[in-house]
C-alpha cells in the first residue's frame, strides 16, 4: 500500500514539474541564435544568444549595408595638389623673395645635380629652407648688453675663447655659431642683470648646450667641468644655468645662425665651393663686433659677407653673383653695400680693434692678413 501511494505521489510530482517547465518556456522571451562569425569573425565560437525583448536589434554594418550610413570601407578621394605662392608673407616680416630666375639658372645644371643627392635636395627644397631661416631671423635686433654691466670687449673675449675651446674639441663651426647665438639671446631675454663674473658660466653653459644640439658626440659634462671650466664651475652650477637658459628661451633652442643662411645661399647660387671658406671666416669676424650684431639681422650680414667674398675671389662674375645674392636674400642693395664696407673695415682693422684676441687667426686657415692682401 505504501509503495502504491509513493508511486502515485511521484507521478503527480513529475506532472507538476513538467507543467511548470512548459509554463516557463511559454513565458520566456523568444531568442534568436546568431552566428558569431558574422559579428566578430571568430569561427571558434559557434553561437550566441541574443534576447530581443531586452536588447534592441542592432544593424550589423559589416554584413548589411544601410543606405543612410556611409560604408566603413571606402577609397579616399584623391586630393589635388595645391601650390603655395612664394610671394606670400608666411612667418617673417621680411618679404619673401621671387626665386624664378635663380630656379631657372639652377635648372640648367639639373643633370649635374642629380648625380649628387645633396645638390638635388638643395635644388628641390633650398628655397623653402632659406625662407624658414629668414622667418626665424625676423626677431628684432636690440642692444642685449644694455641692461647688463658686461662690456663689448668682454663679450668679444668670450667669443674668442669659444673659438679656442670648440676647435680644440673638434666641434663643428655650426656649434660655435649656435653657442654665440644662445649667449646673445639669453642676455637679451633674461630678466636678471648679469655682471662680468657671470659671463664665464653663461659662455660655458651655452657651449655645452650647443654641443648637445649639434654634435653627434657632444662634450660630456665631466669634461666641461674638469677641462673647460678647470673645476672653477661645479656640475650643479652648470646644470642650474642650463635650466635658467632653457626657461629664458622658453625651451625654444631652434633658431637660425649666420652660418646656416650663408651656406644655403651659396648653395642656391652655385658658389659654395669657391666662397664658403672665406665667407664663413668673415662671418666669424662679424660675431666679435657687438655693434654689428646688435643692429643688423643675420640675413643682411650674410649678404654683406658674400659680397666681400665675391669682390675678392670672383671679380670677373662678381656683378652677377651679387645680384643673385641680393635677390635670394631679398635685401636692399644700397644698405647691403654700405654694410659690406663696414664688415671689410672690421676685417682690415681687426688686430687694432681686438689686439689680444689671436684664436681666430690661430685656428682658421684664412686670416685678416690674407683678406688685406687680396683686397690690395
Amino acid at each position: 500500500m505504501k509503495d502504491t501511494t509513493r508511486r502515485i505521489f511521484e507521478k503527480e510530482n513529475q506532472a507538476e514539474v513538467s507543467n511548470n517547465i512548459d509554463k516557463r518556456a511559454n513565458q520566456k522571451s523568444f531568442t534568436q541564435l546568431v552566428s558569431l562569425t558574422l559579428l566578430n569573425r571568430q569561427p571558434k565560437i559557434e553561437f550566441k544568444s541574443i534576447d530581443i525583448k531586452q536588447q534592441p536589434q542592432q544593424q550589423n554594418y559589416l554584413t548589411q549595408r544601410n543606405p543612410n550610413v556611409s560604408s566603413l570601407h571606402y577609397r579616399p578621394e584623391v586630393k589635388q595638389k595645391t601650390t603655395v605662392s612664394t610671394t606670400e608673407q608666411i612667418f617673417s616680416p621680411i618679404t619673401v623673395r621671387q626665386t624664378t630666375s635663380i630656379s631657372q639658372c639652377n635648372q640648367d645644371n639639373l643633370n649635374k645635380e642629380q648625380k649628387n643627392p645633396q645638390n638635388k635636395l638643395v635644388y628641390l627644397y633650398g628655397d623653402n629652407i632659406l625662407i624658414n631661416y629668414q622667418a626665424q631671423d625676423s626677431i628684432q635686433k636690440c642692444e642685449f648688453l644694455k641692461k647688463h654691466t658686461i662690456s663689448n670687449n668682454l663679450r668679444a673675449k668670450m667669443v674668442d675663447w669659444m673659438v679656442e675651446v670648440l676647435t680644440s674639441y673638434k666641434c663643428k663651426d655650426q656649434t660655435f655659431f649656435m653657442a654665440v647665438r644662445l649667449m646673445d639671446t639669453f642676455l637679451h631675454l633674461t630678466t636678471k642683470q648679469h655682471v662680468p663674473q657671470d659671463l664665464h658660466l653663461v659662455g660655458v653653459t651655452c657651449m655645452f648646450i650647443a654641443s648637445k644640439f649639434e654634435e653627434i658626440y657632444p662634450v660630456k659634462l665631466q669634461i666641461v667641468h674638469e677641462k673647460i671650466a678647470h673645476k672653477k664651475l661645479s656640475k650643479d652650477e652648470i646644470k642650474d644655468k642650463e635650466c635658467q637658459i632653457a626657461q629664458a628661451l622658453d625651451f625654444n633652442f631652434v633658431g637660425t645662425t649666420i652660418s646656416e643662411i650663408i651656406t644655403m645661399t651659396l648653395q642656391l647660387i652655385n658658389q659654395y665651393q669657391k666662397l664658403h671658406q672665406l665667407v664663413i671666416y668673415l662671418a666669424k669676424i662679424v660675431l666679435y663686433d657687438y655693434e654689428l650684431i646688435s643692429q643688423y639681422n643675420y640675413s643682411s650680414l650674410s649678404a654683406a659677407c658674400i659680397i666681400i667674398g665675391c669682390n675678392l675671389l670672383c671679380q670677373e662674375s662678381s656683378d652677377e653673383i651679387i645680384s643673385q645674392t641680393l635677390q635670394v636674400l631679398n635685401v636692399d642693395k644700397d644698405e647691403t653695400v654700405e654694410l659690406s664696407n663696414k664688415v671689410l673695415n672690421l676685417a682690415k682693422n681687426f688686430d687694432k680693434l681686438f689686439p689680444n684676441l689671436e684664436n681666430l687667426k690661430k685656428f682658421n686657415k684664412n686670416s685678416t692678413l690674407d683678406i688685406i692682401k687680396l683686397q690690395k
